[in-house]
């Protein structure tokens, strides 16, 4: 995991990470603290790119991608960052470092994965069987399965295609790979009762997994791509956020992240975007733990929406029907009396919490700048430095402005070589260009 933070206004956008990268679950995960996730886009103009997430794309480094894309854009420009964003991710897409041989990797290890974990929500469907009940039988084990599947079926099904895929390509991808889908069903389910209903869901859900992002599920193969600064003719800062898992034939599954993309405006004229691990960054925004907030929400809610029901059950000389209608309008009224009390919070957090600090960011200096995305990736990393929790967010923190007129200025970043033992490697930073100048 990671921790990232885009602090803007109108003058410039900082940009701040963490060092952490892990490696596996569990008992074998294991934790380093010396991964890059900021870097130029361009070596001449203002615009850089973060990556958080999986390390890799189609098994190749995101490093060395970024680096090969920022060789080949050489001093083309755009004219803003969305169209800097597009010409990343049609790279992405045509890029011939990624062979067919990691296609057919990345398509056996996300099949295979997820009908694994499908395979363990049913172990757990029926180790619960068995607790309560004490037994099973095969039937009660055939329904838990059609159950299971069902529900991954659901959840795949009603999420949206990404733009990015053409119809018609689950019915291609059916035809290409069905052998594969069904050796994998045969292998992970082996001798459960399938019916051929479950078994053509799978075959959805298999062909949903290139297609689409389902929406509150966190899959571990997703790079989150960010990528920020000022194209030609931007006057303000921009931050265009995507998530990015995966290509098939030249098709790459992709989609915008709409709730993190921010573009600094006159009228908007400062804003704050995490990534990642962010729960301490809206914790000193708002004022209080997002956690805390929904437990909170949720008892409130009950509150408002259980008591009046339990205040009838003890009216006495009501009859059923007039119990009921009273329970509905009683629940109505509760309803909005609790919409008005999260209007009302939210209002607080805005005025009191959110808007004074907006409004000194919209006056920062550019070091400023740079000094509060610093220190809100410094506070995620001190709370999971201080807790029981895994240290997923440690290590040096990289932090980067970049302004219209000065480009992309690095203020602190990590080397794992000694700058002064290396002159020849920023000596060779522009060679090829001055070259041929």
């Amino acid at each position: 995991m990671t921790s990232e933070v885009a602090v803007m206004n109108t003058q410039a956008i900082a940009l701040a990470a963490d060092s952490a990268v892990t490696f596996g679950d569990g008992i074998g995960q294991k934790i380093f603290t010396s991964a890059s996730k900021i870097f130029t886009l361009s070596k001449y103009q203002p615009v850089g790119i973060m990556v958080y997430g999986n390390a890799n794309f189609m098994g190749v480094p995101w490093e060395t991608i970024i680096k090969i894309y920022r060789k080949r854009l050489e001093q083309k420009t755009f004219k803003t960052v969305g169209e800097y964003a597009e010409d990343f991710l049609s790279f992405l897409r045509k890029e011939e470092a990624f062979s067919e041989t990691e296609q057919d990797r990345y398509i056996h290890r996300s099949i295979y994965g997820y009908f694994g974990h499908i395979e363990e929500s049913l172990s757990l469907a029926v180790k619960k069987t068995l607790e309560e009940d004490g037994k099973i039988d095969e039937a009660t084990v055939g329904e838990l399965v059609t159950q299971v599947i069902q529900s991954h079926f659901d959840l795949w099904n009603e999420a949206e295609a990404a733009s990015s895929i053409p119809e018609g390509f689950a019915e291609d991808f059916k035809e290409k790979y069905g052998d594969l889908i069904r050796q994998a069903e045969e292998t992970v389910f082996e001798k459960l009762p399938l019916s051929s209903d479950s078994s053509r869901k799978l075959v959805e859900i298999a062909a949903n997994l290139f297609m689409k992002f389902p929406k509150g599920m966190i899959i571990g193969g997703i790079t989150g791509v960010v990528i920020a600064g000022f194209g030609r003719e931007d006057v303000f800062p921009v931050l265009e956020s995507f998530s990015v898992e995966g290509r098939i034939d030249g098709y790459l599954k992709q989609k915008r992240d709409e709730e993190k993309c921010a573009q600094i405006t006159l009228p908007e004229q400062a804003s704050i975007v995490p990534f990642a691990q962010s729960e301490m960054v809206y914790t000193f925004i708002a004022g209080v733990d997002f956690e805390y907030q929904a437990l909170t929400d949720g008892y409130v809610e009950q509150i408002y929406l259980t008591y009046p029901r339990i205040l009838v059950d003890k009216i006495d000389g009501l009859s059923r029907k007039e119990k009921g209608d009273l329970k509905d309008r009683l629940t109505d009224v509760g309803k909005e009396e609790f919409d008005q009390y999260l209007k009302e919070f939210a209002e607080y957090r805005t005025e009191n919490r959110i808007n004074p600090i907006m409004k000194v960011v919209r006056a920062l200096p550019k070091d400023e700048l740079a000094a509060m995305a610093e220190s809100l990736i410094s506070l995620t990393s001190f709370k999971r430095r201080v807790s029981m929790e895994a240290e997923t967010v440690a290590g040096p923190i990289d932090v980067a402005v970049i302004s219209k007129g000065d480009g992309f200025i690095w203020i602190k970043r990590k080397h794992y070589f000694e700058s002064g033992l290396n002159q020849h490697y920023f000596a060779n930073y522009y060679r090829e260009e001055l070259r041929d100048a």
